[in-house]
């Protein structure tokens, strides 16, 4: 055991959903051919002028109201300034001075509380693409002026473990929020980590060092887990961390100086003179705290309140908006306090399973396979008994694949379940026609009575209940 304890803190950069980027009309998509969604004012050329995406500051006041920030009266832009391929103008317009907003905190489920330094908003800069060893470096601007909101911790969090339920539980809200898609893959969320090693009765932090740029959440473990051991060994040869910058390398797995660690003056901050101050009115922050979505802690604990779910379910239902959206409005259409449960089951397992096999995206799945009334109307026709499980499952993609009732269709395709007394003779006449498996189910070899099973399925070509059937089976099976 280290005799070391991390402080460890976050800047968190969510791409925002917004139809354009953030100071222009240029699109704000993700791909493309390089440098084909640009613009002069994205550019940096001489003369452009800079306008706010309106929408942007919106959905950088949702984020602050969801972690509980002081709104600030005024925001302003200021110009980061520093040198590097990807940012023609050679400086950044961000916000310093006055953010969107200050303090606030987010807990993630089962954690301690991080405390929020500030939310602000910020354009992004453009892509450097970098080929094989001897060939040039090449930059993407496409990516040059979209929308960012940025969030800063505080150091609140002392283990690997804890960052990561923090980072997974704030960009699961962020999602929820309609802030950002959460498709780390494509960029949409990206971390800076700054971690530093104190003993356990230092008075304040230690020497902290910052790793930039980290894409996902793997990256972001790998990363922490390596400079908190470079850390360690450092300190324990009686050497002295030095505040620095680093990149992580993800082929060799290790975190690698980019510079020594700059200080707020070495950006040389100034009020950007193209964009004014923009004033939050109150009923405007009012207006959207009264929209705010349902976030996913307190969706996690109606799951479970209101339809008894349980942890396993709730963790996938309430991971994702769309998911969660389906559920609701399937539930609502279905009608049954009692088969919240049921329901469940199904949107986790064959619905879920069903958009895998036809290639869709969860954020897809509410309308691209089955309306919420349409699973509804398949769970109720379980739960009620007028289907069997595997008749139900054939109804589920058959309702995903037609414009039919589920009623037209468990009338056309023959789904309606076997009459118990039709499927007692069934078993009573499998039973008597197999006396050798029989009599070893009856010698102990209770593992028969799942072939029996799927003798009782194929006979009735899969509408019987397996459950009812494998009861009547042991009754008759101990008859004889």
């Amino acid at each position: 055991m280290s005799r070391y304890v991390p402080d460890i803190g976050f800047e968190v950069h969510a791409q925002l959903v917004t139809r354009t980027k953030l100071f222009c009309s240029c699109p704000n998509e993700v791909g493309g051919e390089p440098n084909t969604r640009v613009c002069p004012v994205c550019l940096g050329l001489p003369g452009a002028l800079p306008v706010l995406n309106a929408s942007a500051l919106d959905l950088a006041i949702l984020t602050a109201l969801a972690v509980g920030g002081g709104m600030a009266d005024v925001t302003r832009f200021a110009r980061k300034n520093y040198f590097y391929p990807d940012l023609p103008k050679g400086y950044q317009i961000t916000q310093y001075a006055r953010p969107v907003a200050t303090g606030g905190r987010f807990e993630p489920p089962g954690g301690p509380p991080v405390r929020i330094r500030r939310v602000h908003l910020e354009e992004d800069a453009g892509k450097t693409v970098h080929g094989p060893p001897g060939s040039p470096s090449l930059v993407d601007m496409n990516r040059s002026g979209v929308p960012l909101v940025e969030i800063v911790t505080e150091p609140d969090i002392h283990s690997v473990e804890a960052a990561g339920d923090f980072l997974k539980a704030l960009s699961r809200a962020l999602v929820f929020l309609g802030v950002a898609t959460g498709r780390m893959h494509e960029g949409s969320i990206r971390f800076d980590t700054n971690v530093s090693l104190r003993t356990p009765d230092a008075d304040g932090r230690g020497t902290q060092t910052e790793i930039k740029n980290l894409n996902s959440f793997r990256a972001v473990s790998r990363a922490l887990v390596f400079e908190i051991e470079r850390q360690t060994d450092v300190l324990e040869r009686g050497g002295r961390v030095r505040h620095a910058t680093l990149a992580w390398d993800e082929a060799q797995d290790r975190a690698v100086a980019m510079r020594s660690k700059e200080e707020e003056s070495d950006y040389r901050y100034f009020p950007d003179p193209d964009l004014g101050p923009f004033q939050l009115a109150p009923e405007r922050v009012e207006r959207l705290r009264s929209h705010m979505p349902e976030l996913p802690a307190r969706a996690a604990e109606r799951l479970r309140t209101a339809h008894c779910l349980t942890d396993e379910q709730i963790e996938v239902i309430a991971a994702d908006p769309h998911v969660l959206s389906l559920f609701d409005r399937a539930a609502r259409a279905l009608d049954r306090p009692d088969a919240g449960a049921v329901l469940a089951n199904w949107v986790v397992g064959p619905v879920i399973a069903l958009a895998h096999e036809r290639g869709v995206g969860l954020e897809e799945l509410p309308e691209a396979l089955l309306t919420p009334g349409k699973l509804a109307a398949v769970v109720r026709a379980r739960y009620d008994g007028v289907v069997s499980e595997p008749a139900a499952r054939v109804l589920l993609k058959a309702a995903a694949e037609s414009s039919e009732s589920v009623d037209e269709l468990i009338e056309r395709l023959g789904l309606t379940g076997v009459d118990d007394d039709d499927l007692r003779r069934t078993v009573e006449r499998i039973v008597e026609s197999h006396p050798e498996e029989a009599a070893r189910w009856r010698a102990g070899e209770r593992k028969l009575l799942k072939h029996f099973v799927g003798l009782v399925m194929r006979e009735t070509g899969g509408r019987a209940d397996p459950r009812r059937a494998a009861e009547l089976l042991e009754s008759a099976l101990e008859a004889g």
